[in-house]
C-alpha cells in the first residue's frame, strides 16, 4: 500500500490584501463570466448561435470576438478571461465599457 506525504508550505499561494470593494467587484465579474460560460457549453451543445445578448456581455468584459466566433471559440475566450482575473489578481481590473482584448494570444494557445 502506497503513503502519501503531505508537505505543507505556510503562505504558498497567497497575495497582496487588496480591498475589499475591489475583490467583491472582481468576484462578481468571475461569478458574471461563470454565467455566460454555463449558457455557452448548453448553445454550444444544442449547436444553435450565440445570441446577441451573450456576445455584448462578452464585449462588455473586454473580450473581443469576431462575427464567425462560435460558442467554443467563445468559451475558451473565457477561460482566458477567468485566468487572468485568478492567477493574476493584482493586475485585474473591471471590464471598461467598449473595451476588445487581442484575441492573438488564444488563438495562439488554440492552435498549439
Amino acid at each position: 500500500m502506497a503513503a502519501i506525504v503531505r508537505t505543507r508550505v505556510l503562505n504558498q499561494l497567497s497575495w497582496a490584501t487588496e480591498d475589499e470593494g475591489i475583490r467583491n467587484e472582481r468576484r462578481s465579474t468571475l461569478c458574471e463570466l461563470d454565467g455566460l460560460l454555463t449558457q455557452l457549453e448548453e448553445i454550444n451543445m444544442r449547436g444553435t448561435e450565440v445570441p446577441g445578448r451573450i456576445r455584448v456581455a462578452l464585449q462588455r468584459h473586454g473580450i473581443a470576438l469576431r462575427p464567425t466566433d462560435g460558442p467554443a471559440e467563445l468559451i475558451e475566450a473565457i477561460f482566458v478571461e477567468q485566468e487572468r482575473y485568478m492567477l493574476r489578481p493584482e493586475q485585474a481590473k473591471p471590464a471598461v465599457s467598449g473595451a476588445a482584448r487581442d484575441l492573438d494570444e488564444l488563438r495562439r494557445r488554440i492552435a498549439s
